[in-house]
């Protein structure tokens, strides 16, 4: 509930400093980044299963488990942040119009924050599976204490883009604090290794989408593909993968075959 109250309050607080063109000038691309929130949480639940057995019969596993997922989750977040980033001036212009244009600082910042966002999907359901929610509670009421001292701090000087530099500035503090106390209980991230592979793909992959940025519609839809395509590659080329984590997509991905061949077996039956 403290997590969610903290998601909200951006709003809030500048209703009541500032004035309603202030707010939907941030309140539109906030919605935009907000509603990507689907993806982490959906992707998370089916995990508190694995975390749980694993935290109760074998830690270290549990700590693989744990870096394996914060590294997904990494992986996945950069495109989007990259999007967010470098395309900021289409994305918006397309979602909600040229009259959110002046918003541009604010979607950038937001686009940042979405990293840290999507990783700190996992953190409740890692604590839980501890029986750490205490530490949780604590490193959260923390996050959210900042956050709201930045929202007071910025907004009377950067005015909507203030709510976007705090949810950004705190989401990186809260996510921090969480992962120094998986630290302290005995589950280091290993975060620099976890991110830097990563970082350097979406690095290229944002500057190829910003060299498009005012190209034709037809060419921004080929970068875009092109982009996204850099990106994976360079993630094979910085060698991101473990050897056991791609037999584990191999092996994940076993169902795609009988899946497809099951449907087709059936649309042939109803035709």
């Amino acid at each position: 509930m403290l997590r969610q109250l903290a998601m909200q309050i951006d709003i809030f607080v500048l209703g009541l400093m500032t004035n309603m063109n202030t707010v939907g000038l941030f309140g539109g691309p906030y919605r935009l980044s907000w509603s990507l929130r689907m993806i982490p949480q959906t992707l998370a639940l089916p995990l508190y299963p694995l975390y749980s057995r694993t935290a109760h019969f074998s830690p270290s596993r549990f700590g693989e488990v744990y870096r394996q997922s914060l590294k997904f989750f990494v992986l996945i977040s950069i495109p989007f942040a990259a999007f967010f980033v470098a395309w900021s001036k289409p994305v918006l212009t397309l979602a909600l119009g040229a009259r959110f244009l002046p918003a541009l600082p604010a979607m950038q910042l937001l686009g940042l924050g979405l990293i840290p966002f999507f990783i700190s999907t996992l953190f409740q359901y890692l604590f839980a599976a501890l029986d750490a929610q205490k530490s949780f509670f604590v490193m959260t009421a923390i996050g959210s204490s900042l956050r709201v001292v930045l929202l007071l701090s910025l907004i009377p000087s950067f005015h909507f883009v203030g709510p976007a530099i705090a949810f950004f500035c705190a989401e990186v503090l809260t996510v921090g604090l969480w992962i120094y106390q998986l630290y302290k209980l005995g589950y280091p991230a290993h975060l620099v290794n976890i991110l830097w592979r990563p970082i350097a793909a979406g690095l290229v992959m944002g500057v190829i989408l910003y060299s498009l940025l005012d190209a034709p519609v037809l060419w921004q839809v080929g970068g875009a593909f092109l982009a996204l395509l850099a990106y994976g590659l360079g993630l094979l080329v910085l060698r991101t993968f473990s050897s056991e984590e791609i037999h584990q997509a191999r092996e994940g991905m076993a169902f795609v075959s009988p899946f497809v061949a099951s449907w087709a077996k059936k649309l042939r039956r109803n035709s």
